[in-house]
Formats: structure tokens, C-alpha cells, sequence
């Protein structure tokens, strides 16, 4: 059976991603994982030197993957920091190199219709109205979903590690900050609410990894094949929590995962104000996202 790979070169993460495809559009997962290379650390605008070599040198390890699994079709797909940073063109032709395949690097719209189609893998977004938000380390993807089908959807600079770079500057965060970023989430979306009011989702639903933070703090199993529920009342519990702690509080707070703890009081703030906004009465966390969606398109291509 054909073995093929997605790469996702995130602003804040790279991914690999290897699956054996089966019969009738099914696929078996191989291999996954994650790296915390964050592109965006001083800025979407420009990558640094060291942020470079550590994506490069992570793609490295990816390549040897690749061959260890025998894999003979490979996608690598660009986001947020390589459609924007000044210097992206050094870095997309050295990872194409290293990877021995091109960097498809995706606009804003096209990547929020790859998370679509990866989210839909899933039965439960195939009923009701759901509002997706993907937060990036560059940029956050919002999609409304009614009844399975993509009814609405838009790209804003909204990722954590922008957000990080402009407000959060202090430990714990000052309120000072707190309201500066509130207020620009806000003007930010303000396009997004009318469609938000017209349709009423009822569930705000997070892919990617700020979500996965969410879940794994309420000591939910992680699924790579099933979405997991938490309530309005236990995500404000956990969100409060967090946006108010100092960063060795963090780090000591149950299932927060170190590489996360720096960027996550931005992440957590920017759900919170989407949640104040929306008024959804769930929040759901799906497994499914890009990676899924590219892959997808790659067993029907």
C-alpha cells in the first residue's frame, strides 16, 4: 500500500505527518510528530537566524523519516511566517532541498479550506452550526460550518506568537496589556461577527494545538480519531486561570506542556474573547485540521 507524507510548516510548529492509504479513501496513521520551531518568535515580518536553522534542522530530522518509512509522496505546506517574512524565500529553498520536494506556501483562505475539509473527516461537523478557529503562531483561521458544508470563512492575523510579540510583556500579564489585546481581537473580528449573528453557532471548535492545551488541561484522553466536549463553565475556570498566572505558575499547572507555556496565556486569551464574542454553548477540540485536509486532497488527486 502507497505510504505518503504531509508536512505542515507552521509559524509555531512543524509537523509530519505519514499515513498508509487503504481502500475507498481510508488511511492508517504511521507516524506523527511535532516540533516546536517557532518561525514567529521575533515577528511573522522576518525569521531569525536561529529560528531558521532550528525549522531546517527539524526538517532534517523529518527527512530521515521520510526514507525510514519508505514514503513516496510527499506534501509540505507553508503558512503564516513563510507567506509573510521578508526572508522567507531563503528558508522555502533550503527546505526544499532538504525535503527534495517543493514548498507550497498557502494564502490565508486556502489554508482555512484545508482545515475544512480535514475537520469534516469527523461525523460530529456534519450536523449543526459550528464556528472552527485554527490558531496559529502567525495567523488564526476561522471557518462556519452548517450542516457539513463550509458556509463562511476568513484569515486574520490573530496567531500567537504576533499577539505574544505586541501585548504580553510582563508576568504575569498586566491589565493594562489584557485590555489592549481584548481590544484588538475585537476591532480585529469585527468583519466576522455579522455572520457570527446571523447564524448562531452553536459550538466553538478548536484544531491544532492551543486547543490541545485546553484538553489536556481537564485531563481529557487525547484522540487522533475523535473530538472531545468541554463546557462553557470549565473552559472560563481554566482560562481564567491561566491568562492570570505567572509563567512558573504555569508551568506547574496540571497537563500544561513546557513548550507551551510562554505562548499560551496569548492563546488562551484569544479563545476567551472569541468565546465572550460567539456565546457558543460547547467547545469542542478536534484532532483534525490542515494536515488532514491536505491529506485528503492528496487520496482523491
Amino acid at each position: 500500500m502507497e505510504k505518503i507524507a504531509v508536512i505542515d510548516l507552521g509559524s509555531n510548529t512543524f509537523h509530519l505527518f505519514i499515513v498508509e492509504v487503504g481502500l475507498g479513501g481510508t488511511f492508517r496513521t504511521l507516524y506523527r510528530q511535532r516540533e516546536f520551531t517557532r518561525l514567529s518568535q521575533g515577528g511573522i515580518d522576518h525569521i531569525l537566524p536561529e529560528r531558521s536553522e532550528a525549522g531546517l534542522e527539524t526538517l532534517r530530522m523529518f527527512r530521515q523519516k521520510l526514507d525510514e518509512y519508505g514514503v513516496t509522496k510527499i506534501r509540505a505546506i507553508g503558512t503564516a511566517a513563510l507567506r509573510n517574512a521578508s526572508n522567507r524565500q531563503e528558508f522555502i529553498a533550503k527546505a526544499g532541498n532538504i525535503l527534495n520536494t517543493e514548498v507550497e506556501v498557502i494564502d490565508g483562505f486556502r489554508e482555512a479550506d484545508y482545515i475544512y475539509k480535514g475537520i469534516t473527516l469527523l461525523d460530529k461537523f456534519h450536523t449543526g452550526t459550528h464556528l472552527i478557529m485554527d490558531i496559529g503562531g502567525g495567523s488564526t483561521e476561522f471557518i462556519l460550518i452548517k450542516e457539513g458544508e463550509k458556509f463562511w470563512s476568513s484569515s486574520f492575523i490573530l496567531g500567537v506568537g504576533v499577539l505574544q510579540n505586541l501585548f504580553h510583556h510582563t508576568d504575569p500579564i498586566s491589565d493594562s496589556e489584557l485590555t489592549a489585546l481584548n481590544r484588538h481581537i475585537s476591532t480585529t473580528l469585527e468583519d466576522m461577527m455579522p455572520v457570527v449573528a446571523a447564524h448562531l453557532p452553536q459550538s466553538l471548535a478548536g484544531a491544532s494545538g492551543s486547543f490541545e492545551v485546553l484538553q489536556s488541561m481537564t485531563g481529557e484522553s487525547i484522540s487522533d480519531h475523535d473530538v472531545s466536549v468541554i463546557s462553557p463553565d470549565r473552559f472560563m475556570a481554566l482560562a481564567e486561570a491561566v491568562i492570570h498566572a505567572t509563567e512558573a505558575e504555569r508551568l506547574l499547572m496540571k497537563g500544561m506542556p513546557a513548550e507551551r507555556v510562554k505562548l499560551i496565556v496569548v492563546g488562551m486569551a484569544l479563545k476567551k474573547a472569541v468565546f465572550d464574542l460567539v456565546k457558543p454553548k460547547q467547545i469542542i477540540v478536534s484532532p483534525y485540521a490542515l494536515k488532514e485536509g491536505v491529506l485528503r486532497e492528496m487520496m482523491t488527486s
